[in-house]
């Protein structure tokens, strides 16, 4: 079996050890006139190696139930031996110190043995653990997954493998084929930004600035936007975006805390997760074949065609907005369609530009058609500067409806033609940026009978979510409860734990998601998670109480 860990690292001790290596490197490059720079990145590059051994050997010792999709907290990783401790954020001086000599010793005990890990015990592998991970994210790899390159001079059935895609939803998950080794563990490290400290401020200017020039109506009287103010600073960077199209879009950069745990947290059914991240993950990997390929470019282009548009469409409050960014926060930290090193370093390794389609309609006649063209101008602009950096911009329409609705319906309606100069700019731009290897567009919508037959057709998937089936709704109801345990919303006593919880009141549970299930609304997380508790609370004895906010306290 196959598992795919996200492993996040600690943000505050991952600045220690940065800091520790730019100091030796400082002190070696005055004797040697070598590039510290380089050869720092070298040392942690070889300090994630080390960490991914040790998390790989850690999670071989874990019971296979234990190993299916799920979080697996730092807390939960000093409670699996001896040796761990509990380290602060900031870390004090004497943590700091423990950081840098433990770091130096595992470092040269792994690089004297040809990278491998055999030599640190257990308990070093605790200490270690509980210093330098935050948070492990576990998800079992789908049977039909096809992994990043096909060998074939292995010896495979190529013909039994596509048949167990094809028949992938029909087929039980143990008469099907796999393809890889029994028990492989792909682990990606990462480190959120708001986690690693002071950012620099990554101005991103390159030669393509110089052509900048937005056009301007001279009745409008403005001064005309220049090189200088056509960078604009947004969080910690400077983007090439005009204060025009700040104003019609919404910027997030990734990996970042927002999104962290929304992936995992979610759940449906029909393996949509696991379906849309492939469609993404291989709409950018031919896209980046088609720049890198080595047969002849033009058949490449004429032959193999995406157009990096995928349409997620369902209900209202269904979560697709939320799948989207979780997406995106997923591509960022595995980042398999890049050749570029996954060395943790200060910089983002994706964009999301939310494009609000509330802001986009304007009162006058042409505006809105043209706010769109802006706002393509300025992405394709910042699609060149990352192009060759690893870095993909992601472009999240919600509820494209607004932008994208049929140009039949409106013409029927005897609408303004101002609405379909506004599909047609639409779906002209996406045709311009389709050729970057760099971009995805993901749009959701509550009506897809109402989108246009053209912006349908040119989406490479369309996925369907639907409201939570019951095992989704208990899903949903067991992570709420673990983060309200972790939060120390729900406390227990030293011999009860949530893994206890979790058995004892399980048949409990999944009555409540069945009521729920056939209900004609869906409740909010936290109103089933209440009801749950009032419903049943002649199961178990509650005490609430006052500690900052309010408790339950599990008596038994």
């Amino acid at each position: 079996m196959s598992y795919i860990v996200d492993l996040q690292v600690r943000g505050s001790s991952l600045r220690v050890i940065k800091c520790m290596f730019r100091e030796d490197e400082q002190i070696s490059s005055l004797h040697s006139g070598s590039d510290s720079k380089q050869n720092s990145n070298k040392k942690l590059g070889e300090f994630l190696n080390l960490l991914k051994a040790v998390v790989k050997r850690k999670l071989e010792s874990f019971p296979k139930d234990r190993l299916k999709t799920s979080i697996i907290t730092g807390q939960e990783l000093m409670r699996e031996g001896q040796g761990s401790i509990e380290i602060k954020d900031p870390p004090t001086e004497a943590q700091q110190h423990l950081i840098r000599s433990l770091a130096k010793v595992l470092l040269h005990q792994f690089s004297s043995i040809n990278g491998k890990v055999n030599t640190v015990n257990e308990g070093q592998d605790n200490l270690f653990l509980s210093l330098f991970v935050k948070k492990i994210s576990i998800e079992q790899q789908s049977t039909s997954h096809v992994p990043i390159k096909l060998n074939f001079h292995e010896k495979i059935n190529l013909g039994q493998h596509i048949d167990s895609i094809l028949d992938s939803e029909e087929t039980n998950e143990s008469d099907t084929y796999h393809v890889g080794s029994a028990d492989e563990f792909i682990i990606y490290p990462f480190c959120c930004l708001e986690e690693q400290g002071e950012l620099k401020n990554g101005s991103i200017l390159s030669t393509e600035f110089d052509k900048i020039d937005l056009e301007l109506d001279e009745d409008d009287g403005f001064e005309g936007e220049t090189l200088n103010n056509c960078i604009n600073s947004v969080g910690n960077f400077d983007i090439p975006l005009s204060k025009q199209t700040l104003n019609l879009v919404n910027i997030s950069y990734l990996p970042g805390t927002t999104f962290e745990g929304q992936w995992e947290s979610l759940y449906f059914g029909n393996n949509i997760k696991e379906r849309l991240y492939s469609y993404a993950t291989i709409s950018l990997k031919i896209a980046r074949f088609k720049q890198t390929g080595d047969s002849n470019q033009e058949d490449i282009t004429t032959l193999i065609t995406n157009n990096k548009l995928l349409l997620v469409h369902g209900p209202p409050g269904t979560g697709k907005t939320t799948l989207c960014k979780a997406l995106c926060q997923k591509l960022s930290v595995r980042r398999e369609f890049s050749d570029c090193s996954d060395t943790i370093d200060t910089n983002y390794k994706g964009i999301i530009i939310e494009l609000s389609c509330a802001r986009i309609f304007s009162k006058w006649f042409g505006e809105s058609s043209k706010n769109i063209s802006i706002v393509f101008k300025d992405i394709e602009e910042l699609l060149k500067v990352n192009e060759g950096r690893g870095i993909f911009i992601c472009l999240l329409i919600d509820e494209v409806e607004a932008i994208a609705s049929s140009r039949t319906n409106l013409s029927s309606r005897n609408e303004s033609t101002d609405g379909i100069r506004v599909v047609n700019t639409l779906l002209t731009q996406l045709d311009r940026l389709k050729k970057y290897h760099n971009f995805l567009a993901l749009a959701t919508s509550n009506l897809l009978d109402s989108l246009d037959d053209a912006f349908v057709d040119r989406a490479d998937g369309v996925f369907y979510v639907g409201n939570p089936t019951a095992e989704g709704i208990l899903h949903i109801l067991k992570v709420c409860i673990e983060e309200m345990i972790t939060s120390g919303i729900i406390l227990f006593h030293a011999r009860s734990t949530g893994i206890k919880f979790f058995n004892k009141y399980q048949d409990i549970l999944r009555k409540i998601a069945i009521k729920c299930s056939v209900c004609f609304f869906f409740y909010s997380t936290f109103t089933i998670l209440f009801l749950s508790f009032l419903l049943h609370k002649k199961a178990f004895s509650l005490t609430v109480f006052v500690k900052h906010k309010y408790a339950i306290n599990i008596d038994r």
